[in-house]
């Protein structure tokens, strides 16, 4: 593990999985895995920790950030909570993935860090420029998210990608199909749990990526 790259992963767990009918996200199998306990052991091949960003450790044991009543809403709100909680502890670069991500590249941390001090993965956008960008998959800056998020404009309406651009991030492309899958709905897992089971490695872009 190269610990000049940020040390500290921060898994997004605290959405309400709206689409999933019911069923949580994180407990969602995978070869035969949680989804939890699948993004937490590919980001602990990369950092020296990983904490959650969710309202319990889901028996886990990890760390589990809850977001702060006074915080924006949403990922937003997570993403300054972690910070606050972070930068406490005089921790200022950490990366975040979606819980619902079962293929997070196992050099993530790596290529966002090139990027640094604030990076957004992206989808190929062909012609060898970045396509749409996937905000959850990140590399944050703690001291400059919260100042870019003092109290008075937590009411506003804030996304990943208002954040991203407010702090100046750059885009970093993962061209590789399916890195940076997203689970949202009882098809998208149905798709996963085929790759998962037909793809060497267990993961989109080759082996020694289970």
């Amino acid at each position: 593990m190269d610990m000049s790259l940020p040390q500290v992963a921060v898994v997004l767990a605290g959405g309400q999985s709206r689409r999933m009918q019911g069923e949580d996200k994180a407990l969602a199998l995978i070869g035969g895995e949680r989804m939890i306990d699948r993004v937490v052991r590919r980001l602990s091949r990369q950092v020296g920790q990983v904490l959650l960003s969710a309202p319990h450790d889901y028996g886990t044991g990890l760390e589990a950030i809850a977001d702060l009543p006074e915080g924006p809403a949403g990922p937003v709100g997570a993403i300054r909570a972690a910070a606050l909680h972070l930068a406490a502890r005089d921790v200022h670069a950490f990366v975040t993935a979606p819980v619902d991500a079962p293929f997070v590249p196992d050099d993530l941390v790596e290529r966002l860090a090139a990027s640094a001090p604030v990076a957004m993965a992206a989808d190929d956008g062909g012609g060898g420029s970045p396509g749409a960008w996937q905000p959850a998959f990140a590399l944050w800056d703690a001291r400059a998210v919260i100042a870019a998020l003092p109290a008075e404009v937590c009411a506003e309406k804030w996304s990943l990608r208002r954040l991203g651009e407010a702090l100046g991030a750059r885009a970093v492309e993962f061209p590789e199909p399916g890195a940076l899958m997203n689970v949202n709905t009882p098809r998208e897992l149905a798709m996963a749990q085929a790759l998962a089971g037909d793809v060497a490695g267990d993961a989109p872009g080759g082996p020694g990526t289970a």
